[in-house]
């Protein structure tokens, strides 16, 4: 909002007419129009409307040029563009048909020709009932021009291609019964010209043809000359600006060779222009990038890193990068989400694009698949998009990090900003680390970064520099819809407070009760703010405990009992904005979110509109559920602790616009599109929760970032809820700097520092202490210098051969401190002695788990013990039978307390029946507690024949020698056990096919991973 409202702009747009109110004039009546809405009851200053068509005309006439810069035009319809859409929003003023789609196609060209692009789509999704198309053309032909022109304005091309088709029909039979080639030479004749040149810019940007553009601009420019008639002044000011967008829109679209390459097949831009939704030109920061040096489509352009705004247009780029991938190099592309609801509507969308190639995009997969080989697709071959969380793409790395470079050729990691975070974040870091150590120097290996919230783009971009040439960096701070700050709070009314003796309150014996009053706070722009109260019903209420019965005391503790809770003060003001539109508000708990979504439910009465999702909800989780009865009056709560078909109904609703109210914790946020008009955050004084909960920094960010979504809102507004008084420092929070959205690693903070370290120290003096390092920061690094160690020797270095000083500057944290990288590399030369002198089968194996290296040790010990338990029973006649389930649990029950035992492990078994906790001992579960059915076949039964020699055998079992005096190569003439390490000796699960079965198997048990 401050940018629309910036003395600047509106100066540059008035240029000092005398005859127009002042820029501090206009920016008061224009802050004054957006208090009205947010309000909704203020009236509309009507003389806004009038110096709006000023600044119009000003801007559409070319010889205005003569004193108006081509900035300055610019600026006139962007402020113009402002002034007509806020005029549209007041539905206080009763606009004739006719006057409301002029001030639509006045607002929705100021947009498309000031760079607000994503606005003018907004607008004529707001007029789609403006637009007839159910109706003969003689009943609307008075406005039928100015409809093509909103219509075409909103770029959506599968609607507009209808709309036009049955328009030019229609006028085609009119002039075929009035026995005439055309209605150029009617009174309809310019109408008729508009229809006919939108069809034709239309066709030229969905499909490329020249000649169609060629045809749009002699169309237009016959129409505004007025030469097919003058008796249309609307069709020709349609017309006009219709002429000057051509030559705009034409620059910008898909099909000029200067924004994807020439030599790019032209299916590849159709997969854009007439997929879902259709891109027919591109916003700002888009051109920016595309048509920049070096350009992102060179396949030299080896790395990348995109800063670009929510609203900005990064998930289309990294959709354009995508296909062009697909469609010139031919190798796999894997897109990288940090959640499931994100990797469900990027999986959506990209398939809608690849389609079109012929391309496929794979399915959800689970994160930890078990037993069967991570790429087996049986007959069919790979997909050639993956959508997966970076923990899938770890997984994948640690047991054949070869197939993955293989199969990728570019990787494109979303929300990259959560690197930074603690727990997840050094899964990130540490599998782009890998990922650009192992192909810096091949030339064959595309990745992409990409962030809305990235305030060090340069240091990122220069971690993952390649030798032949630096990462391209791209920051914009461009986006298309408005945002209006606003910040609540609840304000005291001393003057209020009545004092209540309690009779048998020994330590407080006077309850104080104050009345609250609610303060919205807008910011509008030059640091000027709005104001408006809101009381509540019932009236809202402070309680304190006090010793004397003075009304006017400091320092008193809060009676919680008896005060108004905030989220019940904070439902009744959220109640209060719904009215624009849809509403998301954003916890920092699960708790917190139901609790909001209880709060708002009991504000509001049932909707009918969600009934449907009332319907599905309750079949899906019982009458019971607190979901249930939210989603009765319209509100919905969305966390994970919900099954993924009522999340994606939820998203879905939201889209839809049935569900108005949403609250939600900021993992929702984090990249899914879910277009509404209002986001609340709700900053609940918690000093209990961890920093990295907080609604801060990039997470703040991607928050606000749904609010006034590109081409659905055109402004959006975003409410800063806080119990605390009002500070100017609430509207800086909602603007959090570059220093706040640095992307920093999760080894760089002081705890992280003071764990390295003594680590480091703990290994000087015995390197085995490595084994113990379970969790933190050092836990994390030791497993990411293992995998390296294991991952280089795969693929034929020996363990000596590798630098691992290397390794330890490949991590962002070496990149940003000094500390860290000198750490580092003492902790990975250690790390490299203890693994040069483990055995090698179980040096290569134990990353597999993705546990610290301590628990790995733990786990192939676990598996080893029952591989050895089932092999001395078959050697003694006695084969697992596992069509008895309790004889087959019998085998693996005494791995389950250990494995449960291991660090990994922070939350203990717990089932919850109402608000009681149940603690469960699984091993008793297992083994006295399941019902007797028979177990499917484990891989243990169906294993495929071992290629070594030694094992003749077409299953994973020895033959029983032919005397007892027989031994084994490997075995021990004392001993029934394998000894040696050898692929014939006790490791039954054959390291020489690099695949460990019952390590794998036994891994999958552990409930941290």
């Amino acid at each position: 909002m401050e940018r629309s409202l910036r003395l600047e702009l509106l100066a540059g747009a008035l240029d000092g007419r005398t005859s127009l109110p002042s820029a501090e004039e206009l920016q008061r009546l224009l802050g004054e129009a957006e208090t009205g809405l947010f309000q909704r009851g203020q009236d509309f200053p009507l003389e806004l409307v009038e110096t709006a068509w000023y600044l119009h005309a000003v801007a559409s006439v070319d010889r205005a040029r003569e004193r108006y810069t081509l900035a300055r035009q610019r600026q006139a319809f962007a402020v113009s563009a402002h002034i007509f859409d806020l005029a549209l929003a007041d539905t206080e003023l009763s606009w004739s048909l006719p006057d409301r789609l002029s001030l639509g196609f006045a607002a929705a060209i100021g947009y498309r020709r000031s760079g607000g692009d994503p606005n003018a789509t907004a607008i004529t999704r707001r007029l789609r009932q403006d637009i007839t198309v159910d109706e003969a053309v003689l009943a609307h032909t008075d406005t039928l021009a100015l409809e093509a022109g909103v219509a075409l304005l909103g770029f959506q091309t599968r609607t507009l291609a209808g709309w036009l088709r049955n328009w030019r029909r229609q006028l085609a039979d009119l002039a075929r019964t009035v026995e005439l080639p055309d209605l150029t030479t009617t009174a309809l004749g310019t109408t008729h010209l508009v229809v006919l040149g939108a069809d034709d810019l239309l066709a030229y940007l969905a499909r490329g043809d020249q000649s169609r553009l060629e045809r749009a601009v002699t169309r237009f420019r016959t129409a505004a000359t007025g030469q097919a008639g003058s008796s249309e002044p609307d069709a020709r000011w349609v017309a006009a600006h219709l002429l000057g967008l051509a030559d705009e829109a034409a620059a910008g679209s898909l099909w000029n060779p200067s924004i994807l390459p020439p030599d790019l097949p032209n299916l590849a831009r159709t997969a854009f222009t007439v997929g879902s939704p259709p891109v027919l030109t591109l916003w700002s920061p888009q051109r920016d990038l595309l048509t920049g040096d070096p350009s992102p489509f060179n396949p030299a352009t080896r790395r990348m890193v995109l800063s670009v705004p929510t609203s900005g247009g990064k998930t289309l780029i990294a959709q354009m990068l995508a296909v062009a991938h697909l469609a010139t190099i031919g190798t796999s592309v894997c897109y990288v989400v940090p959640t499931r609801s994100l990797g469900r509507e990027v999986r959506r969308d990209m398939a809608a694009r690849v389609r079109i190639l012929e391309k496929e995009t794979g399915p959800a997969q689970p994160d930890f698949p078990s037993f069967a080989d991570p790429f087996d697709t049986a007959d069919d071959p790979p997909p050639d998009v993956e959508v997966m969380t970076p923990e899938r793409l770890s997984h994948l790395l640690r047991h054949n990090a070869t197939a993955v470079l293989d199969r990728f050729g570019m990787f494109i990691f979303d929300e990259a900003q959560l690197i930074k975070e603690a727990g997840r974040g050094f899964v990130l870091e540490s599998t782009i680390a890998l990922l650009h150590h192992a192909t810096r120097n091949d030339g064959n290996h595309q990745i992409v970064l990409i962030s809305a919230a990235l305030g060090n783009a340069a240091a990122i971009a220069q971690w993952i520099t390649v030798p032949d040439g630096p990462a391209l960096v791209q920051s914009h701070d461009w986006r298309g819809p408005r945002r209006l700050h606003a910040a609540f709070c609840t304000i005291p009314d001393w003057d209020t407070t009545r004092v209540e003796r309690i009779p048998r309150g020994r330590k407080f014996p006077y309850r104080l009760t104050t009345e609250l009053n609610g303060l919205v706070r807008l910011r509008l722009a030059e640091g000027s703010t709005a104001e408006l109260g809101i009381s509540g019903e019932p009236p809202w209420q402070l309680v304190r405990k006090a010793a004397t019965p003075q009304t006017r005391q400091s320092g008193l503790e809060k009676d919680d009992g008896r005060s108004t809770a905030l989220y019940r003060i904070a439902s009744q003001m959220i109640t209060s904005v719904g009215h624009a539109g849809s509403v998301l508000v954003v916890a920092s708990t699960r708790a917190e979110a139901q609790q909001i979504a209880r709060g708002l439910a009991d504000e509001l009465p049932l909707d009918p509109g969600s009934v449907a999702l009332h319907d599905f909800v309750r079949q899906q989780l019982g009458g019971d559920h607190p979901l249930v009865h939210v989603v009765r009056h319209g509100v919905g709560f969305h966390h994970a602790g919900l099954p993924i078909e009522v999340l994606e109904a939820l998203e879905d609703a939201v889209r839809a616009d049935t569900l108005p109210y949403l609250t939600c914790t900021s993992t929702l946020t984090e990249g899914v599109n879910l277009p509404v008009r209002t986001v609340v955050i709700y900053d609940s004084p918690r000093p209990d929760l961890p920093d990295d909960a907080r609604l801060r920094g990039a997470r703040l960010v991607n928050a606000i970032g749904r609010a006034g979504r590109a081409g659905k809102e055109t402004e959006g507004w975003i409410v800063l809820v806080r119990a605390a008084e009002p500070t100017n420092a609430d509207f800086t929070a909602l603007t959090p700097g570059a220093a706040d959205l640095a992307i920093t690693s999760s080894l760089t903070t002081h705890e992280a520092l003071q764990d390295l370290a003594a680590l480091e120290a703990a290994m000087r003096e015995n390197a085995d202490r490595l084994f113990h390092a379970s969790r933190g920061a050092g836990a994390d690094f030791i497993g990411f210098v293992w995998l390296m160690l294991a991952t280089a020797e795969n693929d034929g270095t020996e363990p000596d051969d590798v630098n691992v000083d290397d390794i330890a500057a490949s991590t962002l944290a070496a990149q940003l401190s000094t500390e860290a990288r000198t750490r580092c590399r003492g902790i990975a030369q250690t790390v490299r002695t203890v693994y040069t002198r483990t055995r090698q089968a179980d040096r290569r194996r134990w990353p597999r788990t993705g546990t610290s290296i301590g628990s790995a040790r733990t786990i192939a010990r676990l598996a080893s013990q029952i591989f050895d338990s089932l092999f001395e029973d078959a050697w003694e006649g006695t084969p697992w039978n596992t069509g008895e389930p309790f004889a087959a649990l019998a085998w693996i029950s005494p791995a389950i307390q250990p494995l449960l035992d291991l660090p990994e492990n922070t939350s203990p078994w717990q089932f919850r029946t109402g608000r009681t906790d149940v603690s469960v001992d699984p091993v008793r579960l297992i083994q006295t507690g399941l019902p007797a059915r028979a177990c499917p076949t484990w891989p243990i039964g169906t294993w495929p024949p071992c290629p070594t020699a030694q094992h003749a055998s077409s299953r994973w079992s020895m033959p029983r020698p032919a005397t007892s005096s027989t031994t084994w190569p490997g075995q021990s003439a004392r001993s029934s056990r394998w000894s040696t390490p050898s692929c014939t000796s006790r490791d039954w699960t054959c390291d020489c096919a690099q695949n460990s079965v019952l390590t794998s198997a036994t891994a999958s048990a552990t409930p941290a991973r």
